[in-house]
């Protein structure tokens, strides 16, 4: 299975996330947009790995998850990878917080618990985001200064994380297909359902 773990999108943000993409779809040059199915905030990409790792992962991940509150994230604004050169990926940020802080520390748990569980760490630094676009063409600096204004400049709501997920990601004509395979709930959303 090709795996990765996720904090899934929080509706009200998804909502107001969509708006904004149509709008910068229409106004901007041509990209490879992401469907609105695919927002998420990406702890760890595993790549491909066994059912049987993943099982294992999700017993290292299980008290990682206990411990963790649940986390209000608000908006920082656009990003642009990589920071320097050829801008290939667009999408939007989290402004600096304890929560943020917090959410780091999840993935930097997360990466502890991929080698507990056998599997290689991921060789990428984490960075919150959601990509919004995809570059395949180089777009002139005023588009990208667009992007980064009309990203800036809207008034997304903060997004709520009470779960994090382990999915299995499968390619088909479509796109990727996203399915849960282990959902792990924070500690203080468990705690907020009574639970």
């Amino acid at each position: 299975m090709r795996a990765f773990l996720a904090v899934p999108a929080d509706p009200d943000w998804l909502e107001s996330a969509a708006l904004l993409s149509a709008h910068l779809k229409s106004s901007l040059p041509r990209a490879s947009w992401t469907r609105r199915d695919a927002w998420h905030l990406t702890l760890k990409f595993l790549g491909e790995i066994p059912r049987e790792a993943a099982d294992r992962l999700a017993e290292e991940l299980a008290p990682i998850a206990e411990a963790a509150p649940a986390l209000r994230l608000e908006s920082g604004g656009a990003v642009v990878f990589p920071p320097r050169g050829r801008p290939r990926v667009l999408g939007l940020g989290f402004a600096p917080s304890a929560d943020l802080e917090a959410l780091c520390f999840l993935a930097a748990s997360a990466e502890t618990a991929l080698r507990r569980a056998g599997l290689p760490p991921e060789d990428r630094p984490f960075h919150p985001h959601v990509t919004l676009a995809r570059l395949r063409e180089p777009w002139p600096a005023a588009a990208i200064d667009a992007f980064r204004r009309d990203a800036g400049a809207w008034a997304l709501p903060p997004w709520t994380a009470r779960t994090c997920i382990l999915f299995d990601s499968r390619l088909d004509s479509g796109g990727a297909v996203h399915t849960p395979i282990h959902t792990f709930a924070l500690a203080r959303a468990r705690q907020e359902v009574g639970a």
